[in-house]
């Protein structure tokens, strides 16, 4: 059996569960505004972002060290750099078909509430974006795919690989807690788990995960 396939059920659950608390007290805490509210533009966001994926980060990886090497466990291992933008590349392309054509018929990035307004100016201001703006690109693509395609996808595959690429799409779909986004969020999850799942990496899926996030951060400041 392998190590990443004896973590408990309820230890898997907990690092989401963790940054579900953290980001609910530092929402509380610091009130930073939504993203539809210019929150890129803000400290208080950026900061509660941050802290958040910091959690995250930190209770996967103390979760994986107590079961194994945590490199095996969370699929931290090295893929050839061609190869691997060869699978960047693709992986961005077909996301961004998806967007395009499911865009239209649900509005799932505009539910997910990245639509500034236009750059108020001011240092506070370029300092909040900047912050937003590595916890959406930097950040969560590390997080979420140290947790959901490193622990998850690993726990899942007790069940074979077609059952956790569908299962841990569906949860990382699900999770992010926008209805309208859950079909484009799916597919970009099966595209992620199949990287995964073919290289036994999560190497290529952060990359790729890093760059969606960030030209989506970049298209909509610049056409806000």
């Amino acid at each position: 059996m392998q190590p990443d396939r004896r973590v408990p059920w309820l230890l898997v659950l907990a690092p989401f569960v963790l940054q579900f608390v953290a980001l609910l007290v530092l929402s509380l805490v610091l009130q930073p505004p939504s993203a539809t509210a210019d929150g890129l533009y803000s400290i208080r966001f950026g900061v509660a972002i941050l802290g958040s994926y910091a959690v995250l980060v930190g209770a996967t990886v103390v979760v994986a060290n107590q079961h194994g090497d945590p490199r095996t466990i969370l699929a931290l291992r090295p893929t050839a750099p061609g190869r691997t933008a060869a699978i960047v590349a693709l992986t961005f392309a077909i996301a961004l078909a998806a967007s395009l054509v499911l865009e239209p018929i649900f509005h799932g990035v505009r539910a997910q509430g990245v639509d500034p307004g236009p750059f108020p100016g001011g240092a506070a201001a370029a300092a909040g974006l900047a912050l937003s703006f590595l916890g959406v690109a930097v950040a969560g693509p590390v997080a979420e795919e140290l947790y959901f395609r490193g622990l998850l996808q690993g726990a899942l595959g007790r069940f074979g690989q077609p059952v956790a690429v569908i299962a841990t799409a569906a949860l990382f779909a699900a999770v992010h807690f926008t209805p309208a986004a859950i079909p484009v969020l799916a597919i970009y999850g099966l595209l992620l788990g199949v990287i995964r799942s073919r290289t036994s990496s999560i190497v290529p899926g952060v990359i790729a995960h890093a760059l969606n996030n960030g030209v989506a951060i970049i298209a909509a400041v610049a056409l806000s």
